[in-house]
């Protein structure tokens, strides 16, 4: 494990995120107080319990159609993942799930109550644990994407209140893609610390579960030092996950922090 694998960013853009959504709620909160009373009060209220009842129900769907990777289903990959966990200080293993989804690429991490849950798409998990087609499997590639899950857990990520938080950040134009931008580059560097050879995993994300193997990772990185413009900007401005150029030049140069913007 690298001393700190949190974006650089992430923490200034939280704070910046804060006081601006603090001083936006407040003025609305003074203003719809003028205008309907204490209603104002009812609705954040709600909106803080919408929260809640939203993460239960994903917990719900996860736990009631996913698959559990435990001690009993998969259990070499339990085992990593738990080594994985170890490594960054979780005092309890999330529960890991996993679903088909379609054949979408994806996987994310959640908290309900005091559980942290994964969750990766099968079709992530085949290539990791399986293979396809001809190929052998590639064991690095899923446990990349697994350790960056855990990566979120262990950044604090998933909790409450860093949720609601970033929730309502996610509003606030730039600012709110940036702090998810820096989350990402966070949960990538925790992964990289420990499946430092499971770059593919995101090279997966681009090129797909069938063509990746043939896809110059390095060769993208490069690209995010010659592909320029202003709309290439915006469109990372504006996205939640770092652009893969730029998401694959901050893996495999090590010597600076994942470029924001």
């Amino acid at each position: 494990m690298t001393p700190n694998p949190r974006h650089p960013a992430e923490i200034p853009l939280l704070i910046i995120g804060s006081v601006t959504l603090t001083a936006v709620m407040v003025g609305a909160g003074l203003l719809l107080n003028a205008a309907f009373g204490p209603g104002a009060v009812v609705a954040l209220a709600i909106s803080v319990i919408g929260l809640y009842v939203a993460r239960g129900l994903i917990n719900g769907a996860e736990r009631a159609n996913s698959i559990e990777i435990n001690e009993h289903q998969f259990p070499e990959v339990y085992d990593r993942m738990r080594s994985y966990a170890g490594e960054f200080g979780l005092q309890s293993l999330p529960r890991a799930y996993m679903i088909q989804q379609g054949g979408t690429l994806n996987a994310f991490a959640s908290k309900h109550n005091r559980t942290n849950f994964i969750r990766i798409n099968a079709e992530v998990f085949e290539v990791g644990h399986f293979g396809v087609g001809p190929r052998d499997p590639d064991p690095q590639a899923l446990d990349f994407i697994i350790a960056h899950e855990l990566g979120h857990v262990a950044a604090l990520h998933t909790t409450y209140w860093y949720t609601f938080i970033a929730s309502m950040i996610a509003y606030l134009p730039f600012v709110g893609a940036a702090l998810s931008r820096a989350r990402e580059f966070t949960a990538d560097n925790y992964a990289f610390a420990v499946v430092p050879d499971g770059v593919d995993g995101i090279v997966l994300l681009s090129g797909g579960k069938y063509l990746y193997p043939h896809v110059d990772g390095k060769q993208l990185a490069v690209r995010a030092s010659t592909d320029f413009g202003a709309f290439v900007w915006v469109t990372n401005a504006l996205s939640s996950h770092p652009i893969m150029t730029k998401r694959l030049q901050a893996l495999y140069d090590r010597s600076r922090p994942g470029r924001i913007f």
